[in-house]
């Protein structure tokens, strides 16, 4: 009987002791997924400053227009239309802009994009076309990994699927899958107008999800 009841603690003993290590699992097991999650959170908030390899959180467009709301009223600061759909991995980016312009031909965007980006944001004003695509998924990746930081296109883009994969932002009014003209004729470093306003090379973009901010300077909240 004594054996008995000897064998019965140590099986209540060694019950316990298991109950407890699964549930030490278990907390530990909670809290990584928790620290996996905010990391996530983190990670989505941040773009990479290419030209220096650093880390750095993006700011967001509704912070900028309110912290800087006297650049609004002289024109400073300026928002675009809300006519671009998102495309990329990347829905917030900023940087310096490069402007081109073209009309139904990518040849000079394709200059641009095979050129070191060092962070910038390429500015296409295509003239509002929608009959063929200005930006595919092979100058997405090449726009990538050559260090640019954002494409936005007065225009259509075509290969989704593969600019969906990149690590770049894409803004466009729309994809189209037929190829543009092969010419090279436009202008690069000009002013455009399109969105509303007029956007002069070596101002700085912002966008994320809630639009596409203009300004004349770098901007800081």
């Amino acid at each position: 009987m004594q054996v008995l009841s000897n064998a019965g603690k140590l099986a209540r003993a060694l019950g316990t002791r298991t109950f407890l290590g699964d549930t030490k699992y278990r907390f530990v097991s909670s809290l990584t997924q928790i620290n996996s999650f905010r990391l996530s959170s983190l990670q989505s908030q941040l773009h990479t400053d290419t030209s220096s390899g650093r880390r750095m959180a993006a700011l967001a467009t509704t912070d900028l227009s309110d912290s800087n709301a006297a650049l609004l009223v002289t024109g400073e600061l300026r928002a675009l239309d809300p006519i671009f759909k998102i495309y990329g991995k990347r829905h917030a980016f900023s940087g310096p802009i490069v402007t081109v312009k073209v009309f139904e031909d990518n040849v000079l965007v394709r200059q641009l994009i095979e050129s070191k980006g060092e962070g910038r944001v390429l500015v296409i004003d295509g003239g509002g076309s929608t009959r063929c695509a200005l930006l595919g998924g092979n100058l997405a990746v090449a726009a990538q990994n050559m260090g640019w930081s954002g494409i936005i296109v007065n225009g259509c883009v075509r290969d989704v699927d593969e600019i969906n994969a990149c690590d770049i932002g894409v803004r466009a009014l729309a994809s189209h899958p037929l190829k543009s003209n092969k010419k090279a004729v436009g202008d690069k470093h000009v002013t455009v107008r399109f969105a509303g306003t007029l956007i002069h090379d070596g101002e700085w973009l912002y966008a994320d999800n809630d639009g596409i901010l203009i300004s004349k300077t770098e901007l800081s909240i």
